[in-house]
């Protein structure tokens, strides 16, 4: 781990830099403990204090567990949140207008149809996810068919074992998802426009189960696409 004398960029900063270069080049690998709280501070000159704060700005972005008891424990280098660390940036950076949403609608375009591609097996969590939909529709609830339109999602992703693909379609979802609440919140007539979407999704299902996996990846094209049409201005 890099022990050079850190920079003037605020020490909490400079210091979670050095331990963050460390946990990805490998120096500190995922499960390993860090030093105490007091070896970190005499390691960087620092007080006690800057390495708490350090280590919450390194927690914040899922690369540390435990930075709240950094005083009488040693934080564990872990992967466990780092994709939610990713989604709410990705959310802020949406939010703020730094990334158009239909940037993002068109990556998740082009992420799900390549990850369908070759597909012949339709995960568990995906058809759970097409019944808990048929559910929402028959209670009208927006919100429970959300959930579960989200999970189907990422089930598919990940359905040909790329781990990329659902790593990086979990952050996509939780970057669009109040955005797509929203959405659902304001449909004049839930019902109708929920059933339209359950029909789909399982058609995709329908597809895969057949074999035709190109044309399950079209399917959920149009789907994305036909959805987000005209919201993405």
């Amino acid at each position: 781990m890099d022990t050079t004398p850190l920079s003037r960029m605020p020490l909490a900063l400079a210091v979670s830099g050095r331990i963050r270069a460390a946990i990805l080049d490998g120096t500190l690998p995922v499960g390993e403990s860090l030093p105490t709280e007091a070896e970190l501070a005499q390691t960087f000159s620092v007080g006690r204090s800057t390495v708490r704060e350090a280590l919450r700005v390194l927690q914040a972005q899922g690369l540390v567990t435990g930075a709240d008891t950094v005083s009488t424990a040693r934080p564990r280098v872990t992967h466990e949140n780092t994709a939610d660390s990713a989604a709410i940036a990705l959310s802020a950076a949406v939010q703020v207008g730094a990334v158009p949403l239909r940037d993002l609608v068109e990556l998740r375009v082009l992420l799900e149809a390549a990850a369908l591609r070759g597909v012949s097996v339709v995960p568990e969590a995906a058809h759970v996810a097409v019944e808990r939909m048929r559910q929402a529709v028959a209670t009208g609830s927006a919100a429970e068919f959300h959930d579960a339109d989200v999970d189907f999602h990422v089930a598919l992703a990940g359905a040909g074992g790329n781990k990329a693909f659902g790593l990086v379609m979990t952050v996509l979802r939780d970057g669009i998802a109040s955005y797509l609440m929203r959405e659902l919140d304001a449909l004049d007539d839930s019902t109708a426009t929920l059933g339209v979407l359950l029909a789909e999704h399982e058609a995709i299902v329908d597809a895969i189960v057949r074999g035709e996996s190109d044309y399950a990846a079209k399917l959920v094209e149009n789907h994305v696409r036909g959805f987000y049409e005209g919201r993405t201005q």
